[in-house]
Parts: structure tokens; sequence; C-alpha cells
């Protein structure tokens, strides 16, 4: 028994450190796109909410669509639509401007 407590532990720190560096779809777009918004919405646009699929598999030059609702402050209107990420090596992702962004 006390040899198979190395083993376990061997076996349970592999199984963490697996985890270590994947890529979550949603998380990673969702953070992107509230920076994205807090950054070039120059206090006039808001993020009123953010969506992205989950269980995306990360490939580098593959790209996905998020659901957003943005606040414009000065004509106080929703305008909904889907902000594109693109996803980069290194389990990056990035929004290429104002062409990744299709709001109605």
């Amino acid at each position: 028994m006390i040899r198979a407590i190395p083993v376990i532990l061997i076996a349970l720190l592999a199984t963490a450190l697996a985890g270590c560096g994947s890529f979550d779809s949603r998380a990673s777009g969702e953070r992107l796109i509230r920076d994205y918004v807090s950054k070039n919405g120059q206090g006039n646009v808001t993020l009123r909410s953010v969506s992205c699929p989950g269980g995306i598999s990360q490939h580098a030059g593959r790209s996905y669509n998020c659901s957003i609702t943005l606040y414009v402050i000065p004509t106080r209107t929703a305008h909904s639509g889907t902000i594109t990420i693109h996803m980069e090596a290194g389990n990056k992702v990035a929004i290429n401007g104002r062409r990744d962004v299709h709001v109605s």
C-alpha cells in the first residue's frame, strides 16, 4: 500500500498538469471582449451582455463568434450582434479591429 501512494500522487499530478494551459473559448473570448469594449468604447459604449461558445478546440488561424449587446450611452440605445474572435498560437485570442464587430 505504501508503494501505491507515490504512484497515485504522480497520476494525480499528471492529471492536474494536463489541465494547465488548456484553452477555454468561453472565458478567453468573453474576457477579450470586455477588455476591448472598455478600451475602445471611450465612455460612450458599454457592454450589456456577452456570450461566447464553450468547448471550441484551440487551433491557430481559426475563429469563432460571440454574441454581444452593446449600449450606446449618448443615444440610450442597445445594439445586438456578434464579435469575431481569432485564435492565435499559444492559446491567445484577438479581435482585429472594427471589422470584427458586427452590430445592428
